[in-house]
């Protein structure tokens, strides 16, 4: 546990139990001099936690539980303002922590590897039930789960950003690649979970190229999926990159390439559990290429829908590219 964590959450502790204290006795200045001091802890509480990159669902289900605590206790004690804010509190938190964990969640596009569909700085909403609701904050199935299809844009934690991952969970079939291939991907995986995890992982976007039991085959950018080729029609050229318009399933979607991978070729049969992940911008993803599989125990949710623009805050928010995600 983060030891700044532990001492801004403590401190905030503290001065609400003071705010108790000096309300039941009715000194007022100081009261409203620790209410002062509690909002500034709870910004350096917010700062941190996305700092430390936890899980803000689990944030939320933890606040609103206190929210509910503080008015419960509020009662017992006889502090009127006390349990008029933390009724208030509760059942805004609760209404945000149940839409955020069981309807859809807001998610920004962090880099360019879903180009020419996604692009930095889109906010989309992420579906949570589309593949089986789970607990607040956990990875604990609480309905049934419905597997990702081929061509969903899928939002989840891969293997190489959890700290405690290994190897195994990231290509369960590694023993069955050859002695070079396997070598070179335990190198890849390990340097990359060396300088990219975190304790809880990091959530990516990606389109599902291949589910459980595929046979997935890519040379440059040509895909096959059990032996069929996927139809390709290049929409546009110029000496920076190509434009090509790739039907999986019968749905369309573009792809961005630049000639970097052009020689490359990849081969996988998708083990159960386990999904095949790849960005729309062919030769600026780290996708499955890199760090193998994604488990669908770590499954976020399905990207639907773009609702607005953002790139930074010098730039004006726009909802020019609303639409819905292909």
């Amino acid at each position: 546990m983060d030891i700044i964590l532990i001492s801004i959450i403590s401190c905030e502790l503290v001065a609400y139990f003071l705010w108790i204290v000096f309300s039941r006795k009715g000194l007022d200045k100081k009261r409203d001099l620790i209410s002062a001091l509690m909002f500034l802890l709870a910004l350096v509480l917010l700062y941190r936690v996305f700092q430390l990159n936890l899980d803000f669902g689990l944030v939320l289900s933890i606040a609103t539980v206190l929210a509910g605590f503080s008015w419960l206790l509020a009662k017992m004690v006889n502090v009127k303002d006390l349990q008029s804010e933390s009724k208030s509190y509760f059942f805004i938190l609760l209404v945000i922590t149940s839409i955020r964990s069981f309807a859809y969640e807001p998610y920004q596009i962090p880099s360019k590897s879903m180009e020419p569909g996604l692009q930095v700085g889109d906010f989309v909403l992420v579906n949570k039930y589309a593949y089986g609701l789970k607990a607040p904050g956990t990875n604990y199935l609480i309905t049934e789960f419905n597997s990702p299809k081929r061509n969903d844009v899928a939002v989840f934690i891969p293997p190489h950003t959890i700290c405690k991952s290994t190897p195994k969970e990231a290509r369960p079939d590694i023993t069955n690649l050859n002695f070079d291939d396997s070598q070179l991907f335990l190198k890849r995986f390990l340097s990359l979970q060396k300088n990219r995890c975190t304790t809880l992982g990091i959530k990516y976007v990606k389109r599902v190229l291949g589910v459980p039991g595929d046979k997935v085959q890519m040379k440059g950018y040509e895909v096959w999926i059990n032996g069929k080729k996927l139809k390709h029609e290049l929409i546009s050229k110029n000496s920076n990159e190509r434009l090509i318009k790739e039907n999986l399933d019968n749905k369309i979607h573009m792809i961005r390439a630049t000639g970097l991978t052009e020689y490359a070729e990849f081969e996988w049969t998708i083990p159960e559990g386990s999904f095949l992940a790849i960005g729309d911008n062919r030769d600026n993803s780290l996708d499955s290429r890199a760090w193998g599989y994604f488990s669908d125990k770590y499954l976020i949710g399905r990207a639907e829908y773009i609702w607005m623009h953002w790139e930074s805050f010098s730039d004006f928010p726009s909802l020019g590219r609303n639409q819905k995600i292909n």
